[in-house]
């Protein structure tokens, strides 16, 4: 059993968890490029990273996350007696708002080292380091709100405590 946490410490670890996974990637770009001194090196990583279907494979991604969690949801009310479809179903429901962080901190992480890149080389970029780091920072708040937003969701009943009437009353 999962000792419950207020909302601000649940939100407050969500954001822990989702800014390493953008550290891991950013470290990752920085490593692949030698300490981000080699320009092809990085580039090569970027498109692997980073190509035309990008958006639309992370919002496919994205969309597949809901479709299945709904599925999902829908299979545990068909069969509320299977203890072994419930269990699976909470750790899949759990596990899936991750997912999406791996998406949106991979991009974010890799573009936050182009940012650096950037800035240390600034001469004849098309890209500035700043719009580079804007980007990032707008795709690490999609990735966050979109699975903390799911993993609320699906926690909220098993892992954040109920106000009291106490509480509510003093807020």
């Amino acid at each position: 059993m999962v000792a419950k946490q207020t909302l601000t410490m649940f939100v407050v670890t969500e954001f822990c968890v989702y800014l390493s996974q953008i550290l891991m990637f950013f470290l990752v770009a920085v490593m692949a490029s030698n300490l981000l001194r080699d320009e092809a090196h990085l580039v090569a990583y970027i498109k692997a990273k980073l190509n035309d279907g990008s958006l639309t494979e992370v919002l496919a991604t994205l969309l597949a996350i809901a479709a299945t969690m709904g599925f999902i949801s829908a299979l545990t009310r068909a069969a509320p007696s299977s203890e072994l479809l419930q269990r699976v179903a909470d750790e899949v429901l759990s596990d899936a708002p991750r997912t999406a962080y791996v998406f949106g901190s991979g991009v974010a992480g890799t573009l936050f080292a182009v940012a650096l890149f950037l800035h240390n080389q600034p001469e004849s970029q098309a890209v500035t380091a700043v719009r580079a780091a804007t980007i990032a920072l707008m795709w690490s708040v999609i990735g966050f709100a979109y699975g903390c937003g799911f993993a609320y969701a699906f926690k909220h009943k098993t892992h954040i405590k109920k106000k009291t009437a106490r509480s509510s009353s003093a807020a």
